[in-house]
């Protein structure tokens, strides 16, 4: 089958029905999404190896959404199920919303969608039941290809099948993400992506949660850093969350971020990854999502705690312990130590410099500057 058969979306779609043995992906709208994408993909002409993968990728997201939608038939009873207060985490890449994300899910106190949930998702079985489950040995065998592939995303991102993952993950199961122009480069669908109103994906987020947290009524901790992007439709759907924002000057971490973004669609589109192109539409999205995560924040009477990155590098446990008492949560002494001991595990990295330049990506510190500066003076950074 040539790549362009391969990637049209009636056999994509076929594909996974014969993969599941599940032909309902419920709410016909995401078709529109996952069109868009594959007409873009396909338009990129990816050598073989290429297609081949990035018809894997985008196979599991829509076996996922499968899944859900089986999940969501046979237990429709969680759909009544109230999500109250979760604690969102959302904030430009590279700001720390990782490692903050870490830290916290050690809390008994919430629960968080593991990774290979997102992927198979189903109600959360017993912990240790999980080897006998073949989705999950499933996951993790591919989590360690994709990380042999591009070992600096272990670093970035620290994946792994059991551990807390992104709420990105679920919603690119609807097909209106930024995790597909996080992934190739696709302008077309870009374009109509950041046009859209997302409430219907984050409705559809907080459905999967539901199925995945059948029966356990923790608090939920979310993190997605475009959240910011959408963050009208996240309160619309999550009217009562407690948001979390980390910031950090995007003169320091837009050349991190674009090295990410471009570590990524060199696993699944080769050499059609451009970094010059990276860095335009990175530093043009996340100008536009701090700007909008702005205006919502004006208008908003939703709590809010915000985190800068150096406060939060210094003094980790300190910065958790203030996030706490800011939403009146409770830190109990044995997660204290859970935390402290994770955070010994995993000392920051030093560095002498930043690892990567603007220039590497067509753009200038100055230029960002400019870009940013309206952010930059709220913040203090300019």
């Amino acid at each position: 089958m040539s790549a362009q058969d391969l990637l049209a979306p009636e056999a994509m779609l076929a594909a996974s029905a014969v993969r599941t043995g599940l032909s309902d992906f419920g709410d016909p709208g995401f078709r529109e999404g996952l069109d868009r994408l594959l007409s873009d993909i396909r338009a990129l002409d990816l050598p073989e190896a290429f297609a081949q993968a990035t018809a894997f990728r985008i196979g599991q997201f829509l076996d996922a959404r499968a899944m859900a939608v089986d999940g969501l038939r046979r237990h429709g009873e969680v759909r009544s199920t109230p999500i109250r207060q979760p604690l969102i985490i959302a904030g430009l890449v590279r700001s720390g919303t990782t490692a903050l994300h870490q830290l916290l899910s050690l809390d008994p106190q919430f629960q968080g969608p593991e990774h290979w949930l997102t992927v198979a998702p189903m109600p959360r079985p017993p912990r240790d039941r999980w080897q006998d489950i073949p989705q999950y040995r499933a996951v993790a065998d591919a989590i360690a290809a994709f990380v042999a592939s591009a070992p600096e995303m272990l670093d970035d991102h620290m994946m792994s099948a059991e551990g807390i993952e992104e709420s990105l993950f679920i919603l690119a199961t609807g097909f209106a993400s930024n995790m597909w122009p996080s992934m190739w480069p696709v302008p077309r669908y870009d374009l109509w992506y950041r046009d859209r109103d997302d409430s219907d994906s984050y409705r559809w987020l907080a459905d999967v949660l539901r199925l995945i947290g059948k029966g356990d009524d923790r608090r939920w901790l979310l993190k997605n850093p475009t959240d910011l992007f959408s963050l009208g439709e996240v309160l619309n759907v999550f009217p009562d969350a407690m948001i979390v924002q980390t910031h950090r000057d995007p003169v320091e971490a837009m050349p991190s971020i674009c090295n990410l973004i471009l570590a990524a669609q060199r696993v699944f589109a080769g050499d059609r990854a451009d970094p010059v192109a990276i860095g335009e539409r990175e530093a043009e999205m996340w100008a536009m999502a701090l700007d909008r995560a702005e205006r919502v924040r004006a208008g908003s009477g939703n709590r809010f705690f915000d985190i800068e990155f150096r406060d939060f590098t210094r003094d980790q446990l300190g910065t958790v312990k203030r996030l706490y008492d800011h939403f009146g949560l409770t830190l109990d002494a044995s997660t204290e130590a859970a935390m402290q001991a994770w955070l010994d595990a995993h000392p920051r990295r030093a560095t002498a410099g930043p690892r990567y330049r603007p220039e590497d990506f067509g753009l200038t510190a100055d230029g960002l500057r400019e870009r940013f500066a309206g952010y930059r003076a709220r913040r203090g950074y300019a």
